[in-house]
């Protein structure tokens, strides 16, 4: 288990994933992080979609705050060779607007550079979503690029913002 200031960063449990799937189904979650349209969901096909994609390398961390499930933390996309990889996270509805984004984004990072040794991570994020780009932002990350008009989210393009941040960037802990 990995901890930080509020939350901590735990293996998954059978049962956090459908918590997980109906946040998935919520129409903002699903037009914020999904490329497809919102199409019905079974729990089955959530489950194996969430379990396949997932590589050796990923690691994909529940979120917990005061022991109740409260989103997930995934470090994927990682390249050994790079020494580099990407950053999702992906908050309950109802644990959104609480000031946990930081935390776990804090969490992933000192595991990304202390526990994996990477030297760089990088995420995508839309230019919409405020709270996450303040939340990126405050973490040390920097934009690095803009897709205009990439993503399509309830009746409208929105911009797709690329940041990332370097080991070198991060004060020694």
């Amino acid at each position: 288990m990995l901890t930080g200031g509020r939350v901590v960063l735990r293996p998954f449990r059978p049962a956090d994933h459908e918590a997980l799937w109906r946040a998935k189904l919520d129409p903002m979650t699903w037009a914020r992080t999904s490329a497809a349209p919102l199409v019905p969901l079974p729990l089955e096909t959530h489950l194996e979609s969430a379990t396949s994609r997932l590589k050796p390398t990923d690691a994909m961390f529940a979120v917990d705050l005061d022991d109740v499930l409260v989103g997930q933390g995934l470090i994927f996309h990682v390249d050994d060779l790079a020494r580099t990889a990407e950053l999702g996270i992906s908050l309950l509805p109802e644990a959104r607007g609480r000031g946990l984004c930081r935390d776990v984004v804090q969490v992933l990072l000192d595991y990304a550079f202390r526990s994996r040794n990477l030297r760089r991570v990088h995420l995508q994020t839309l230019a919409g979503n405020e709270a996450a780009l303040r939340c990126y932002r405050a973490a040390g990350f920097v934009q690095e690029g803009r897709l205009r008009e990439h993503a399509w989210v309830e009746g409208a393009y929105d911009d797709v913002v690329l940041m990332a941040v370097l080991q070198t960037d991060r004060p020694s802990r």
